[in-house]
């Protein structure tokens, strides 16, 4: 016979023959021939035997006769929370304790743990809730795995069911699906694009859509109860005076018309009104409208179509400046005299009738050769806004505008339009240097009457600015690092990059959230009525603001990526093609194309200069992940 003992190695029970014993440890060989020092305390059962394997043998015939919920039935007459040894148990079970019962006994337990806890080398019977609680998590357990099962065999069977193409969905929009998400894990490296392609694949997206729309949650529709809101809301009754209001200028399809601009000559002076939609008359604070206005935070302006953060009743409607509709305006005016100082400035609510609508190329043509009134005016509004922009720029202001497509796609089709926006439009320029003057007065306005406001500051460079043209393609690679990031401030400070000494924003109350909010602070002021936000409220409305416009500008800037990269894609000549360097990187250079203004990696030993005209030919492109590789073809300038 041989002396063969049992030890734990973590919750299995081995065997192993005893060949000698030193000081400390015995010396033990297993039934593989592997080699074991092992401490005598850590033995729990020793037994003599002819081998290891007749051992265990004998001892799984012992396991077989254990009925382990009967011996916990047993215990919990006798000693229901006391611990006990296997020897206690085998002589309550066996009536008997020899080495090899309690092995037996121990091995049972260690195998079936529902009835029994172990604690070291005892065990402890477990009450009837912990049993009933111990079965309900095994019962859960199996139900999942099962569920598991079920959803990996229907996510890999075509066609995708109706249901679960919902579920994947819901899943991409909010990610709280722990189930779904585990089971798509091993299906693929990228789980949410893959969820994406089943859901182009089985027909439940339309081959439009765009993955980063539905992760940001962005849905056209607006909740019944907002939707429903707004409808109640009436047109306001305008008993008073209606004041006459020039025209609005800005892209031939926008609904939602912000503002309006009249000039007009007093003597040798020159006044500007700039008309802002009085969104705060139909908007108020904690209505429904109000509370989804800022949960979206802005407007989304995507290829496919737009998102709006108002319900169109309002933005498209009731609120926007249209011509020949008395609306509710909150109207900057500002006094010039001929050098285009400014002489005087103030702050109103009212009542205006607009003239005319007009839309960029209208409004360029009429500044460069047009006649009339219109054209007169316009003439004399850019003329101001030379004004005011050559006062910023001696102020340090450093403007640059990178080049812009206008990039629609037809929900029907996929038909692709693409058109360049002209960074160097006058009318553009004018209207953006008329809306930064009012949002510069708002500023100094709420600081004079002591209104909490959130400003917009930028403190100063941390070096040497260079100088940059404003339709330089490469003039943010240029100042990249040098420019520190624009913040949120509850005083007025230096807004370095505007050449401004104060800075809000007030002038798109249709489309942010933010600036509807600065509105309501500036209409309690004209009113005489406290203010509807403190300093403390106003920072944490507007930063969780800020933080969602982030996130849409974000958006944003992939879905145009994605259909830049499409247009190229459909190009059915991609090689010498024109583009320009924006930027260096590893390996080469960034080039913009100029078809669509994708951008692409460039691989070249060619020396090149940010801003360099270059020819390029298309080596690969995959839209739905972002990638362009170019090829240098035989232009450089």
């Amino acid at each position: 016979m041989a002396r063969i003992v049992e030890y734990l190695a973590g919750d299995q029970l081995r065997a192993a023959l005893v060949e000698g014993e030193g000081k400390k440890k015995l010396q033990l060989v297993d039934g593989t021939g592997r080699k074991i020092r092992l401490p005598p305390d850590k033995v729990l059962f020793e037994h003599n035997a002819a081998s290891i394997e007749g051992l265990i043998a004998q001892r799984e015939a012992l396991v077989a006769e254990v009925d382990v919920e009967l011996l916990w039935e047993t215990i919990q007459e006798d000693a229901p929370s006391q611990d006990l040894t296997a020897a206690d148990l085998s002589g309550t079970y066996f009536d008997d304790t020899s080495s090899l019962h309690r092995s037996a006994m121990f091995q049972s337990l260690v195998t079936e743990r529902a009835h029994f806890r172990r604690r070291g080398s005892s065990f402890q019977p477990r009450s009837l809730s912990d049993l009933d609680q111990l079965r309900k998590q095994q019962e859960a357990e199996q139900q999942r795995l099962a569920e598991e099962k079920a959803l990996t065999q229907a996510l890999t069977t075509s066609p995708l069911d109706p249901a679960l193409c919902v579920r994947l969905e819901r899943w991409i929009r909010s990610a709280e699906d722990k189930v779904l998400a585990t089971v798509l894990a091993p299906l693929a490296k990228d789980p949410i694009g893959h969820a994406f392609d089943l859901l182009l694949t089985a027909g439940h997206l339309p081959s439009t859509a765009d993955l980063p729309v539905l992760q940001a949650n962005l849905r056209a529709d607006l909740p019944a109860a907002v939707v429903d809101h707004a409808e109640g809301i009436s047109a306001r009754d305008e008993t008073g005076d209606v004041i006459s209001a020039s025209f609005s200028i800005d892209d031939a399809e926008t609904r939602e018309v912000d503002d309006v601009l009249t000039v007009t000559r007093e003597g040798d002076d020159v006044r500007v009104d700039i008309d802002i939609a009085d969104v705060a008359a139909y908007v108020k604070s904690g209505d429904p409208v109000d509370r989804e206005a800022q949960r979206r935070a802005s407007t989304a302006y995507m290829p496919t179509g737009m998102y709006f953060m108002l319900p169109e009743r309002i933005c498209c409607d009731l609120a926007s400046l249209h011509v020949g509709e008395p609306r509710q305006a909150m109207r900057t005016t500002v006094w010039f005299d001929n050098a285009g100082q400014i002489l005087r400035h103030s702050l109103s609510l009212v009542t205006i009738r607009v003239d005319e609508r007009l839309d960029y190329d209208t409004a360029d043509e009429l500044l460069g050769s047009g006649e009339g009134a219109t054209a007169e005016s316009l003439r004399l509004l850019d003329t101001v806004a030379g004004h005011c922009r050559t006062a910023r720029q001696e102020a340090g202001a450093v403007s640059f505008q990178r080049p812009e497509w206008k990039i629609r796609v037809s929900p029907d089709d996929g038909e692709l339009h693409i058109t360049p926006i002209s960074t160097k439009s006058p009318s553009r320029q004018l209207v953006a240097e008329m809306m930064i003057l009012t949002n510069r007065l708002a500023a100094e306005r709420a600081a004079e009457a002591g209104v909490p406001m959130i400003y917009r500051v930028q403190p100063p460079p941390v070096g040497d600015v260079p100088k940059v043209e404003p339709d330089d393609p490469a003039a943010f690679a240029k100042l990249r690092g040098l420019l520190q990031p624009a913040s949120l401030s509850l005083e007025p400070k230096w807004h370095w990059g505007l050449g401004l000494r104060s800075y809000t924003q007030v002038t798109s109350p249709l489309r942010r959230f933010s600036d509807l909010v600065a509105q309501r602070q500036l209409s309690a002021m004209l009113n005489d009525t406290p203010p509807p936000y403190g300093a403390k409220e106003l920072l944490k409305v507007l930063a969780h603001a800020e933080a969602v416009e982030r996130e849409l500008k974000r958006t944003e800037s992939l879905v145009n990526e994605r259909w830049a990269l499409e247009a190229v894609a459909r190009l059915e000549q991609r090689n010498g093609l024109p583009g320009q360097v924006v930027s260096e990187t590893a390996g080469g250079y960034k080039v913009m194309l100029l078809v669509s203004g994708a951008v692409g990696l460039l691989t070249t030993t060619t020396k090149l200069t940010l801003g360099d005209a270059v020819t390029v030919d298309v080596q690969r492109v995959h839209p739905r992940h972002a990638r362009l590789r170019l090829l240098l073809g035989n232009t450089v300038s």
